[in-house]
């Protein structure tokens, strides 16, 4: 089975692809059949490489907009997988009857528990590329309050985007202000935090790095916070968090309903729907937590440290069945089994 998806470990479908290939690599080979990542509009990435049978593998927060190409996507793929349950139930609303689900893995060799740092500060860590979708401006509005409030809180951020048409979806928040830069891009979400109130002092704004060295940032915190509005799927960033012995404060809609449970996390509970639109046409729904219980939810964190280790330790034993070995094999198995229909199906018609 080949494989088409992009490589490199600074983006998210970079390290998808990167893990994939290398891990079907090591099954045996099915001929005639390639795993596509697929684009918003439901296409294959790379035209070039559609094969006899193809599977797409995709990720959208769009759900309204993707219904103009899920009809047209049924009759073209062999087998749709989504990268969340969220995502496949928008697929099978669409129309598409050959698919499931699939969640991206952790890679155990540079994500596993870590000790936590001294007691003397309190540290909140966020992740994800900055954009209105992935919720930071309720990171920037909660921490603002809690620093405060507590002269021991700090933020360790790791909000690197380097497409600027996402960062500008940030100017949608009603929670902060934010000042879009075409040039200086890289910097703008550190600066949008002090902008917006935060202690320069306590915000630690980390540039892009290497996913393998994201174990060492996560290491020197105590909790994440994800408010996320949307995610396709269950959120890389966070489940590398917490295989590394860390709990978080998430979002448990969209994709991130996939792992998010009171037994490892956190979970946001009260939200409003939000209709999401662009050049005013509508395109997704998506679910907003409620900044109260953000604040509410740090602070009772803040008050029962002590329970961090426990829900920790819970999250990354949950997530050591996330690998990404075994989302190879999921996929193998659905080539072979298409690649023996097909087989199958000619043999009868010879």
């Amino acid at each position: 089975m080949k494989v088409s998806m992009p490589s490199g470990s600074m983006h998210g479908w970079g390290v998808a692809g990167t893990y994939l290939e290398r891990e079907i690599a090591k099954l045996p080979p099915v001929p005639g059949v390639t795993l596509h990542c697929m684009s918003r509009s439901l296409a294959p990435r790379t035209s070039e490489d559609w094969n006899a049978i193809n599977i797409g593998y995709c990720f959208f927060e769009d759900n309204i907009e993707v219904l103009n190409f899920t009809r047209e996507a049924a009759k073209k793929w062999d087998f749709i997988v989504a990268g969340s349950k969220w995502c496949e139930y928008q697929l099978r609303i669409g129309g598409v009857k050959n698919c499931c689900t699939i969640l991206q893995g952790i890679d155990p060799e540079h994500f596993f528990p870590v000790p936590f740092p001294p007691d003397d500060r309190f540290v909140i860590f966020s992740g994800g590329k900055f954009e209105f979708r992935k919720g930071q401006d309720f990171v920037i509005a909660a921490m603002k309050v809690m620093m405060q409030r507590h002269p021991d809180v700090y933020l360790s951020c790791s909000w690197t985007n380097q497409w600027p048409f996402s960062l500008a979806t940030m100017a949608a928040s009603r929670l902060i202000n934010y000042r879009h830069d075409e040039v200086d891009f890289l910097n703008l979400p550190g600066r949008c935090a002090l902008e917006n109130g935060l202690d320069p002092v306590r915000t630690l704004v980390h540039p892009l790095v290497d996913n393998k060295m994201m174990r060492r940032l996560f290491s020197e915190t105590h909790v994440g916070l994800f408010p996320n509005r949307c995610e396709g799927g269950n959120n890389m960033v966070m489940c590398e968090y917490m295989a590394c012995g860390r709990t978080v404060i998430a979002s448990d809609s969209s994709g991130h309903a996939d792992v998010i449970t009171p037994a490892i996390a956190y979970p946001l509970s009260r939200y409003v729907p939000m209709v999401v639109a662009s050049g005013g046409v509508q395109s997704a729904v998506w679910e907003e937590p409620v900044l109260e219980e953000v604040i509410e939810t740090l602070e009772r964190v803040y008050r029962n440290r002590d329970e961090l280790p426990g829900k920790g330790a819970l999250a990354a034993e949950e997530m050591k069945r996330l690998t990404w070995d075994g989302a190879a094999r999921q996929f193998h198995y659905i080539a072979t089994k298409l690649a023996n229909r097909a087989e199958l199906a000619r043999m009868q018609g010879a």
